[in-house]
């Protein structure tokens, strides 16, 4: 079993926290694999976001042996093979379902599952990364989508998550299923089945809110 970091979003840097858990986490230096959330187009803009996010790591302290994006410029066998001898995976954001169908074709599924390094998801990889993925009208999708995800961690993520404007949509599924809003700059950092907080992060729990961790508690 790997251990998972679900985030929602860095903008400028990585917290402090966060970066502190990759550098413990993760064997330096690291071959880092950045799997894209659209395999045949885009190819411009996953670039831009790889080299976006691995400078944002590097400074962070994360140093590569090597580095490179997985998307469809590779072939099936050739991605599944890029991924598992990766140390770290990163899921990238983008949409959703896509980037879950993307997985599944390419059958990458199951080398995340079963990969024993660090794998980072953002936004929609975090949710893809649960038991059971919510795709939110909330969260900017096209339409409400529930269905079973890699199953690597039984957290279901609501990320960019804003406390002050709470959707009735989102309470009404926390009756159904327990959510963890994720606002941007936070992070969840999943060891052996047990999750660690980092920055703002709340429990959606029976149309109920509460927080789980605040940027104040940050060390």
């Amino acid at each position: 079993m790997g251990c998972y970091v679900l985030t929602s979003m860095f903008h400028a840097s990585i917290p402090s926290d966060t970066a502190a858990g990759l550098r413990r986490l993760i064997l330096l230096p690291c071959r880092f694999a950045f799997i894209a959330s659209e395999f045949l187009h885009g190819h411009d803009r996953t670039d831009r976001y790889f080299v976006h996010f691995r400078r944002l790591l590097e400074e962070a302290g994360i140093r590569f042996a090597d580095s490179y994006v997985i998307d469809g410029r590779m072939t099936p066998q050739t991605a599944r093979e890029a991924a598992a001898c990766a140390d770290v995976l990163w899921l990238s954001g983008g949409n959703t379902p896509r980037a879950f169908a993307c997985l599944l074709e390419y059958g990458l599924d199951e080398v995340i599952r079963r990969h024993p390094g660090v794998i980072i998801g953002m936004s929609a990889g975090s949710i893809n990364l649960a038991r059971t993925a919510v795709c939110s009208l909330t969260c900017g999708h096209s339409r409400q989508e529930i269905y079973p995800g890699l199953g690597c961690v039984d957290i279901t993520v609501e990320p960019h998550f804003k406390p002050d404007a709470v959707s009735e949509e989102l309470l009404t599924l926390s009756r159904r299923i327990p959510l963890t809003g994720l606002c941007d700059e936070a992070s969840i950092i999943v060891e052996n089945g047990v999750p660690a907080y980092c920055g703002d992060v709340f429990s959606i729990v029976d149309g109920h809110v509460s927080r789980l961790h605040s940027s104040a508690d940050n060390p």
